[in-house]
């Protein structure tokens, strides 16, 4: 039976934690393991602040951008899947961003990448939470990769293939972290995504679409779909909706931060499962969500997928979860903007993620 996307990869990051010895990780803070973002201390070079790191790819939306030949947006994307990692940390101030653009000829022939490289500068535009957080600490554009890999990658249009891979490092002050709790009563307010973020792309791809843009026969089959990337949905088109850029929430997570004590889950892969990353055992239970934008809804109808699948698999209109004290909620929503309570954290004797939904309680748990 062939393993799910899921199962691939908790297998593969099994035998990756297996070979790297517990002395490449001794500046690590043990209550990240696990964690958006790994933190990691010393106490010589950074007395007051821990150094903040999360790496990622864009995945396959870069697929739409290649078959619309729109490359503005996904560079802002690379800097978002990064850069929400380390918003989850609250006070945080990126430092340095670091990518690597792994490319077929075209892509280079054409200056491609400068279009790419124009929308990671808009996104770190995003990041800056300095002035808010009244430090120094900006961030920076750090060293960069082009690599030639012709014969490595593929694309449904010969020469095209990319590959987005970006890192970031920031800083947090320790005496942040050290406040950072989950216990019974808090209040969870989700923060509206922008869309489908970047997360769930070969599902989308393969429910949605036709696929007319694909040349390549072994993954021309897989697409079961009936929309071409420009048909008409909800004011747009399928394209332009799928190509909508994440959305970064540093600034947010930094004007939160500076007044409460929060704790912060990035709703990426893998949906609400995102919250079980949480080390406390409790039960997040979720029995307000946010109405999703309409290409989740076309979704589940083309799909046919449960509500477990879609919610365990999609932001569903939720990009990003705060949880607070019940005495901060409205002072935090009025610092965020299309946002609102969605839930609360119970008693449990293990860590879990309950969604109540259509008169049903949809339990999640593991990551």
């Amino acid at each position: 039976m062939k393993q799910s996307y899921q199962d691939r990869e908790s297998k593969a990051v099994d035998a990756i934690k297996k070979n790297i010895p517990s002395s490449l990780k001794s500046g690590m803070l043990p209550q990240s393991k696990g964690m958006f973002a790994e933190l990691f201390e010393n106490n010589e070079a950074f007395p007051r602040h821990y150094i903040a790191t999360a790496i990622d790819s864009v995945g396959t939306k870069i697929m739409i951008a290649e078959a619309m030949e729109k490359y503005g947006t996904i560079g802002i994307d690379c800097v978002a899947m990064s850069a929400n990692d380390l918003a989850t940390l609250g006070a945080v101030n990126p430092f340095l961003f670091m990518d690597c653009i792994s490319c077929q000829p075209e892509i280079q022939e054409k200056a491609i990448t400068g279009d790419i490289v124009n929308g990671m500068s808009k996104g770190l535009a995003q990041c800056d939470a300095s002035k808010i957080l009244r430090n120094s600490i900006r961030v920076n554009f750090g060293k960069g990769e082009t690599a030639s890999v012709d014969e490595l990658l593929s694309s449904p249009k010969s020469g095209y293939g990319f590959e987005l891979v970006g890192s970031m490092i920031g800083f947090v002050e320790k005496n942040k972290i050290k406040k950072q709790k989950i216990k019974p009563g808090q209040k969870i307010i989700a923060l509206k995504s922008s869309g489908t973020h970047s997360n769930g792309y070969t599902d989308l791809r393969h429910c949605l679409l036709k696929g007319d843009f694909e040349t390549r026969t072994e993954f021309k089959k897989k697409y079961k779909g009936r929309f071409s990337l420009d048909d008409g949905f909800d004011g747009s088109t399928i394209g332009k909706i799928l190509l909508a850029p994440t959305k970064i929430y540093i600034e947010t997570m930094a004007k939160i931060s500076k007044n409460f004590d929060v704790v912060g889950f990035n709703n990426t892969g893998y949906g609400l499962k995102n919250l079980n990353r949480a080390k406390e055992k409790v039960e997040f239970r979720i029995n307000a969500p946010l109405k999703p934008q309409p290409i989740f809804d076309l979704m589940q109808k083309e799909s046919k997928f449960s509500d477990e699948k879609m919610y365990g698999t999609f932001n569903m209109g939720m990009g990003f979860f705060v949880v607070c004290g019940k005495d901060n909620v409205d002072d935090i929503l009025d610092i965020t903007k299309n946002a609102d309570v969605v839930g609360e954290v119970k008693k449990s004797n293990k860590t879990m993620t309950v969604l109540e939904k259509n008169n049903k309680k949809i339990a999640f748990e593991g990551y």
